[in-house]
């Protein structure tokens, strides 16, 4: 096998091969680079194992063949050419330079990738190509799989950078959005809280008038024989308390938006508080010649927001009297207690009146909407009247609703759920005569702290009418001197007075030693938010009377804090 690989290009070798020759032919055999020599021709003198294996001969019949046998087509066709242009000239670009890749072809026609090296020698005075190659197939073949895979990262990057600039897009879009509710949440505090403002400074200076409007025309009501006389003091107070109502429905409903609106949970008899609605709305039926009809058997203690529940049905009444010119209104009410202990009660005001069409009834809960029954005449009111009651009701977990009556009419319907309240929890308060009776008979004596002069008339001729005296002061701090000089059984505290205010007042009371700091304080003033009754209570006050006084809120409030058996109560 050596002998036959070293055949030269002028015949067989003479002779039995030399120890060099043995010794360059295993150095060859076992190299792991394919090695061919050549001479000046292209023919093959000599190739190692691994050529053979590298090319699918044997070695031995690769010596004596051209190299183009080993050559892909486009190289077997330059390669003459490249050869005599080296000949000819002595230059070449691919000796002795080192490796460079080109496409070969193995003995059945397979094109395979080697990396090739290419070096000339002289060897007994004969020139002789060298040339040492490998098989590099699968190195391109992972360098394709590494270029797709860097390729496919690098479109990976592209997309990630370009899913950041989205993301940081994105990310400044909502910073940008953030700032701009957040401006416009800070626009709309300033303006809920101007609103506010204006609601409470409105609320306080309507009620100042209306409080010597209201308690004047009760005052005259009592005194007053003549009933020509006593009608149109009538006249007055109903047109003031229709004032008060209409400012307290504005009120009610700010506070409802603003989330603000508190609901109370106390045990009161459902029984007497539809009983009271009917006989007061009775009286105004007839004076339209309409019969008022009352069912309500068998009705609980149970426990909530009486007074609520009393501004609702008393709503619903009023503008089915105020709709209805013929006929007559109806006031049911049905309950069925459950065993959860708690009542289901469904109440129902249904009248004869000019009814509603379906546009209305679509937008009749909403705020400032008002009916018009003929398209000609309207009826008078905020429109404000039934969204406040949809509000209460939903506050109070229920639901209310309403649909026409045929032929005419309509009917008014709402659901709540109330706890059962014990029957022994019925609050029974004394009734007024016996409150009069006993404020007159116990001698007691309150401070009056007010600065306008018309609220000071007014609650002078409220207290004289109960029998109870009193002095007047005109602001805080004389309110604070005329507490420590003297003995009070009770301060009637307005809040908005100069020189000091009433929560100052009340707090430098709260100071004073002994009994003069414990004296009880009752708030009374225009200022009728949430937030003006709590800072009432912290500044040390007892109780809250809101403008304009009613008699016999102020009767019941004395009463409380001034007859003997109630006993004194003091501020914790």
């Amino acid at each position: 096998m050596a002998g036959d690989r070293q055949i030269k290009a002028n015949g067989p070798p003479r002779g039995r091969p030399s120890a060099s020759d043995q010794r360059l032919a295993a150095i060859l055999d076992h190299a792991a680079d394919a090695i061919i020599v050549a001479d000046e021709h292209g023919v093959i003198e000599n190739a190692n194992l691994s050529a053979a294996r590298l090319f699918g001969w044997e070695a031995c019949e690769l010596v004596g063949q051209h190299l183009e046998v080993l050559m892909g087509e486009g190289d077997a066709r330059r390669h003459q050419g490249y050869v005599d242009g080296y000949l000819r000239t002595g230059l070449s670009g691919i000796l002795n330079v080192g490796p460079r890749s080109l496409v070969a072809r193995r003995r059945d026609g397979a094109e395979l990738n080697i990396e090739l090296s290419v070096g000339v020698a002289w060897v007994a005075g004969e020139r002789k190509f060298i040339g040492s190659c490998r098989d590099i197939s699968q190195q391109i073949a992972s360098e394709s799989v590494l270029a797709e895979t860097v390729s496919a990262l690098n479109r990976t990057v592209a997309q990630l950078q370009a899913s950041g600039a989205a993301l940081e897009q994105a990310r400044r879009q909502s910073e940008a959005l953030a700032r701009s509710a957040e401006a416009a949440r800070a626009e709309a505090e300033a303006a809920n809280l101007a609103k506010s403002r204006f609601l409470a400074t409105m609320s306080h200076e309507i009620r100042t008038p209306l409080n010597g409007v209201i308690s004047v025309a009760d005052v005259l009501a009592e005194r007053i024989a003549a009933p020509a006389d006593r009608d149109l003091v009538d006249i007055i107070r109903q047109s003031g308390r229709t004032l008060l109502s209409l400012l307290n429905e504005v009120l009610d409903l700010s506070k409802i938006e603003a989330g603000a609106f508190m609901l109370a949970e106390a045990p009161f008899s459902l029984r007497r508080l539809l009983d009271s609605l009917a006989v007061t709305w009775r009286s105004a039926a007839a004076a339209k010649g309409l019969e008022l009809r009352f069912v309500a058997p068998d009705l609980p203690q149970v426990i909530g927001d009486e007074n609520r529940l009393r501004q609702v049905v008393s709503n619903l009444l009023s503008n089915a009297v105020k709709f209805t010119d013929a006929g007559w209104v109806s006031l049911r009410c049905d309950c069925r207690r459950t065993e959860a202990g708690r009542a289901v009660v469904e109440l129902s005001v249904v009248d004869t009146g000019c009814g509603f069409d379906a546009e209305f009834a679509k937008r009749m809960f909403e705020p400032f909407v008002q009916a018009d029954s003929t398209n000609t005449r309207r009826y008078g009111g905020t429109g404000l009247g039934l969204a406040i009651c949809r509000e209460l009701v939903e506050l109070m977990g229920g639901q209310i609703g309403a649909e026409a009556v045929s032929p005419h009419g309509a009917k008014f319907t709402l659901r709540l759920e109330l706890r059962l309240a014990s029957e022994a929890a019925d609050p029974v308060l004394a009734d007024s005569a016996r409150r009069a009776r006993a404020l007159a008979d116990v001698g007691k004596r309150v401070l009056v702290a007010e600065d306008h002069p018309l609220n000071r008339l007014v609650m002078g001729v409220l207290l004289d009418e109960l029998g109870v005296a009193h002095e007047m002061v005109e602001h805080g701090a004389a309110a604070v001197e005329a507490v420590t000089r003297d003995d009070f059984d009770a301060v009637l505290m307005d809040l908005q007075m100069p020189i000091m205010d009433g929560l100052e007042a009340t707090r430098a009371i709260r100071r004073l030693p002994g009994g003069r700091g414990q004296v009880p304080i009752i708030a009374v003033t225009a200022d009728v938010m949430s937030d003006h009754v709590e800072g009432c209570m912290t500044a040390g006050m007892n109780d809250f009377l809101a403008k304009p006084v009613q008699p016999h809120a102020l009767q019941q409030v004395l009463f409380k804090y001034l007859s003997d058996d109630e006993g004194r109560r003091v501020a914790s």
